[in-house]
C-alpha cells in the first residue's frame, strides 16, 4: 500500500493569556504506509476521537517552569485523552480490531511500543483495551466514560461524601464535568444547585435533573445560595468569587471538591483573583478540600484537611466500579452524555479557544472518524 498522510498537531506558541489561533499549529508533514510501518512488537493505531480540556492550559508554559504536568514542547506534537482502532498488532494478548483509550498524541496513526507504558511518567496515563458491552459511540470513552466522566464519579464517590438529602453547588454546570455531576448528585438524591454562564445552559441543567440553576452573569451568585442553601458540597470548576460566595454560604461541615479553577488559567498566578473569606473555612468547620495545580499555593493557610484530587489517582480503587456503572446508565438513559463536537484535528485551535471562553457545552471533542459517533457494530443497542 502506498504511503498516506498522517496529519497531526503541534504546540506552535505559547500564549498571553486566552489561547488563540497561533497557539497550535496543524501540519500535514508526516507520511506513513499501515501495511508495512515496522511495530517492533506494539501496536499501530488510527486515532478515532480526541479530547480538549481544560487542564491543557496549565501545559501552555516554558518547559522549565514547574508545573503538576509537564509543559508542551515547542513544536512538539500534542498529547491528550484519546480513543483508537487498532489496526494491527504485535503485542501479546492484544488483536486487531479492538479499541483502546489513553493518552495519545494529536495525529491520525501512531504506532505504540506497548500497552503498559506510563504516558509522560504518571500513574494512570497508560493504554487501557476498550469493552463496550451496551454498543455505546466509541467518543463516549473521551468524555462521559474518560477523564470527565471519572473526575465527576470520583469527586462525588470519595471526596464529597455524599449523605441523602444534602445540598450540592456545582458551577459550570454545562461543562464536560459539571453537567455529569448534576445526574450522578441526583442519583445519589442531593438536591442540586446548578451555576451556569448563559439562560441557555440554565435551561440545560434544569433539564439534566439540577433543583435550581442561575446565570451567573446575570445573578448575585451570594444571594442565589442563600436562598437555596446553605451548601454542604461545593463541586468547584471556576474558582474566583464563585468559590468566595459558597465558602460564605456553606452548611457546617460542608466539603469542597474543587476540580479546576478555569476563571484563573489565562492568568498569571500573581494576577489571579484572590479569595477573601477562607477565613470562614474554620468558622464552618469545612472539612475536606481538595485542590488542583493552581490552587495549591492559595490554601496552604487553612486549617482544614486539603487533597489533591487528580482523577488517576482514584482509578485505581473506583475504575472498575465506574465502568460497571456509569455505561449502564448511559445507555438506559438515566444519565444523558452532552458533548460539543469539532471535526478534524485542524478544528484544534478553535475548539480549544472555545472552550476556554465558555462557547461550548458539555464535553469539547475532536472527531477524527464519522464512524466513532455511531453505536459500535455488533453491540448491542439499548
Amino acid at each position: 500500500m502506498p504511503q498516506i498522510l498522517n496529519p497531526r498537531v503541534v504546540f506552535s506558541s505559547i500564549p498571553e493569556g486566552p489561547p488563540d489561533a497561533e497557539t497550535f499549529t496543524y501540519l500535514e508533514d508526516e507520511n506513513i504506509d499501515i501495511e508495512t510501518v515496522d511495530l517492533d512488537g506494539g501496536i499501530l493505531v488510527e486515532i478515532l476521537a480526541l479530547s480538549l480540556d481544560p487542564y491543557m492550559r496549565n501545559r501552555m508554559r516554558p518547559i522549565e517552569e514547574p508545573g503538576d504536568m509537564p509543559a508542551f514542547g515547542m513544536n512538539d506534537t500534542v498529547t491528550g485523552f484519546g480513543v483508537g482502532r487498532i489496526l494491527r498488532s504485535e503485542g501479546d494478548g492484544i488483536e486487531a480490531g479492538g479499541h483502546i483509550y489513553g493518552f495519545m498524541p494529536f495525529k491520525k496513526f501512531v504506532v505504540f511500543p506497548t500497552t503498559t507504558a506510563m504516558s509522560l511518567e504518571m500513574s494512570g496515563l497508560g493504554l487501557k483495551v476498550l469493552s463496550n458491552p451496551y454498543g455505546l459511540p466509541w467518543h463516549y470513552f473521551v468524555g462521559a466514560l474518560g477523564m470527565s466522566g471519572q473526575t465527576a464519579y470520583y469527586g462525588l464517590k470519595d471526596l464529597a461524601s455524599p449523605i441523602s438529602g444534602q445540598t450540592l453547588f456545582v458551577s459550570a454546570a454545562s461543562g464536560a464535568v459539571g453537567h455529569l455531576v448534576i445526574q450522578i448528585a441526583k442519583l445519589q438524591k442531593l438536591k442540586v444547585i446548578a451555576s451556569c454562564g448563559s439562560d441557555e445552559k440554565v435551561a440545560l441543567a434544569l433539564r439534566l435533573g439540577a433543583d435550581h440553576a442561575f446565570n451567573y452573569r446575570s445573578s448575585n451568585i451570594s444571594e442565589e445560595l442563600r436562598r437555596h442553601g446553605p451548601i454542604d458540597i461545593y463541586f468547584d470548576n471556576v474558582g474566583g468569587p464563585t468559590l468566595e460566595a459558597a465558602i460564605e454560604n456553606a452548611n457546617m461541615h460542608a466539603r469542597f471538591v474543587i476540580c479546576g479553577m478555569v476563571s484563573q488559567y489565562n492568568s498569571k498566578l500573581s494576577d489571579s483573583y484572590g479569595v477573601r473569606n477562607l477565613w470562614l473555612l474554620s468558622r464552618y468547620r469545612i472539612r475536606r478540600v481538595s485542590y488542583s495545580w493552581y490552587t495549591a499555593k492559595l490554601y496552604i493557610f487553612c486549617t482544614c484537611r486539603m487533597e489533591g484530587m487528580v482523577m488517576t489517582d482514584w482509578a485505581p480503587k473506583y475504575e472498575k466500579e465506574f465502568f460497571d456503572t456509569i455505561p449502564r446508565y448511559l445507555a438506559s438513559g438515566a444519565i444523558k452524555y452532552v458533548f460539543h463536537e469539532y471535526k478534524g484535528l485542524e478544528s484544534t485551535s478553535l475548539a480549544f479557544a472555545n472552550m476556554l471562553k465558555g462557547e461550548n457545552t458539555g464535553k469539547t471533542v475532536i472527531i477524527l472518524d464519522e464512524d466513532v459517533a455511531r453505536p459500535a457494530q455488533g453491540q448491542k443497542e439499548q
